[in-house]
């Protein structure tokens, strides 16, 4: 999200061009296209670049609180999709596919397209809200700022993605935890992009933590969000995560009452004659039926 700014209408640069063609090799390497991201990305594109062709120009659209408490609604939604410039809109389109692809995969695209909904307007009706306070306390311009871009949303997805993470990142050398990410990217894009609304970033936040913690609430079945395992395969939530654990658990259960039986039934002639050369092989009859255990579980998942 950022302060309004005056664009180029003079048709793609060709800098641009080559982006969106490192971007199109991106997808169409991706295993699983994400149908409902692509479509986002594809509107946030078409109003950019046909923007002179529109209705409604940025300064229409863009996230005005004022006008928006004197009733222009529609700037909660439309100012999202309205962009200050190419590499403003190229960087906010490659970070909505590497997180909406995540997303949707995990939660399908109609969930996905429901969150994105909810994030966009609570992300903004609480920058709204902030302005309106800041100018309570004395901070009148805040009222009057002109806001575009889909980056707010963007934070709270990425807050909705790592926010039960146990993992840790590097940030410019320092190791923090993933789920505390999405603070350090915020300072860090205001320092390296001084005309980035900071306000706007962090309403994204807050409402990514809204979401959460209030989805949590009242479905406590969403406990993490995906992340890839060793194999490089997608641990879509943590009802899937749980079910892989009790699946293990369930396995070694099984492999224990495997080895039980056979030690009661070693006692009958046959199971003795099935030990005995066993053990001229130099192994014992329990860890000839662990070997054999192991071996169709190993099948199994062949």
């Amino acid at each position: 999200m950022r302060d309004r700014r005056r664009r180029r209408t003079n048709g793609i640069d060709p800098r641009m061009m080559f982006l969106l063609m490192q971007l199109a090799r991106q997808i169409s390497a991706m295993p699983y296209k994400p149908p409902a991201t692509l479509v986002l990305m594809a509107l946030n594109f078409a109003v950019h670049f046909y923007q002179h062709t529109l209705p409604l120009g940025i300064p229409q659209v863009c996230l005005h609180p004022a006008k928006i408490l004197s009733g222009e609604l529609k700037r909660l939604v439309f100012s999202a999709f309205y962009h200050g410039d190419d590499m403003h809109v190229y960087y906010n389109m490659s970070s909505l596919l590497w997180k909406g692809a995540q997303l949707e995969q995990a939660m399908g695209s109609e969930a996905f397209i429901g969150m994105s909904l909810v994030l966009l307007g609570l992300s903004h009706s609480i920058y709204v809200a902030v302005a309106w306070a800041m100018a309570e306390v004395g901070f009148y311009n805040s009222m009057n700022t002109c806001a575009i871009g889909y980056s707010a949303v963007l934070f709270a997805y990425k807050v909705v993605l790592n926010h039960a993470s146990p993992r840790w990142t590097r940030i410019w050398g320092f190791s923090i935890p993933l789920k505390y990410a999405c603070w350090a990217e915020l300072v860090l894009i205001s320092i390296m992009t001084p005309n980035a609304s900071f306000i706007g970033h962090l309403c994204g936040i807050l409402a990514g933590l809204i979401y959460v913690y209030g989805y949590n609430f009242v479905q406590p079945t969403l406990q993490s969000v995906p992340r890839s395992d060793g194999d490089g395969r997608r641990i879509r939530n943590g009802r899937l995560e749980r079910n892989r654990r009790n699946q293990r658990e369930r396995e070694e259960w099984e492999l224990q009452e495997a080895l039980r039986r056979s030690r009661e039934e070693s006692g009958g002639q046959a199971t003795r004659a099935r030990s005995s050369r066993a053990q001229g092989s130099g192994r014992t009859f329990d860890a000839y039926d662990a070997e054999q255990v192991r071996r169709r579980r190993l099948e199994r998942f062949r």
